[in-house]
């Protein structure tokens, strides 16, 4: 609406300087003056056209682009597994999603060192992978996420900083494996053993280390199910006082007492249940990444 009325306010302007124009044409060259106006008239409308429907062009062009490049980013997002630093900016995020699009040419070089490609990691790694992924889902799903009773440090930064550090060190892992692996082809001879014994024994202890730090987002999703079913139990406690009209209505005095001792049971149980998943996502303190990982 705003650019037809920006267009139809060009067209009376182009119309009025023709106008204009005539005016001192016919004042300085009498009739042929006016004959020029009546030639600079159409010719004038038709640049005006011409430029219109240009600019028309170029924008639908513009909106087209937009629409295909939102349609190719979201199928790289769907079709594409990969880990990313969340210390990117966002418009270095949308760089990375781009270069998996074949047509832009953007260059993934700059991002190596902050993007792991899922695929590329072993079996093993990639199993360790998605069980801290299913972690942290369920922790992102969970009612006492939506409730925000939970620590918003412990969500919002620790556990992407968490999955991408998993991730970064799963792919140091996945490079050293197989360089053992290239090396135990072949002969191998009791020095060639004495170098690569430490060095596996080394590895087991990283994939260890890091299978633990899986193991402690689990546990930290557990804490947060275990809330989640305390707010359940609350949440079925509210429909206690149907059940102590139906006690009541059979003079169950005993079943009454019951009743309410049990609710104050289960209150008490959400409240810890609440405060140990707190105090779980507390403990995913950040990890120092590697400063050199393997490529």
């Amino acid at each position: 609406m705003a650019k037809g009325r920006g267009y139809a306010l060009l067209s009376v302007a182009v119309c009025a300087a023709i106008v204009l124009i005539g005016f001192v044409l016919y004042d300085a060259l009498g009739f042929d003056g006016l004959l020029y106006t009546i030639l600079l008239v159409p010719i004038g409308l038709a640049v005006l056209v011409v430029a219109h429907d240009t600019v028309r062009r170029r924008a639908l062009a513009a909106e087209e682009e937009e629409r295909r490049l939102a349609r190719e980013r979201d199928h790289v997002k769907r079709t594409v597994d990969f880990v990313a630093d969340p210390d990117l900016t966002e418009r270095q995020r949308l760089a990375v999603i781009d270069s998996f699009i074949p047509r832009l040419r953007v260059s993934r070089t700059p991002y190596r060192d902050r993007l792991v490609l899922v695929p590329e990691l072993s079996p093993s790694a990639r199993s360790l992978l998605e069980r801290a992924r299913a972690a942290v889902m369920t922790v992102y799903t969970s009612q006492a996420m939506r409730k925000r009773l939970l620590d918003g440090l412990a969500n919002e930064v620790l556990l992407p900083r968490q999955i991408w550090e998993i991730a970064m060190l799963l792919r140091v892992q996945t490079h050293l494996q197989e360089e053992q692996d290239r090396a135990r082809r072949g002969v191998v001879t009791p020095e060639l053993l004495a170098v690569l014994e430490p060095q596996q024994e080394a590895l087991r202890r990283s994939v260890a280390s890091v299978t633990a730090r899986v193991e402690q987002l689990e546990r930290y999703a557990r804490r947060v199910q275990e809330a989640d079913a305390a707010l359940r139990a609350r949440e079925a406690l509210d429909n206690n006082d149907k059940y102590r009209a139906l006690l009541a209505h059979t003079d169950d005095t005993d079943g009454m007492r019951a009743l309410e001792a049990h609710g104050q049971a289960l209150e008490e149980t959400l409240a810890r249940s609440v405060r140990e998943a707190i105090e779980a996502g507390q403990t995913l303190n950040p990890h120092p990444t590697p400063e050199h990982p393997a490529r």
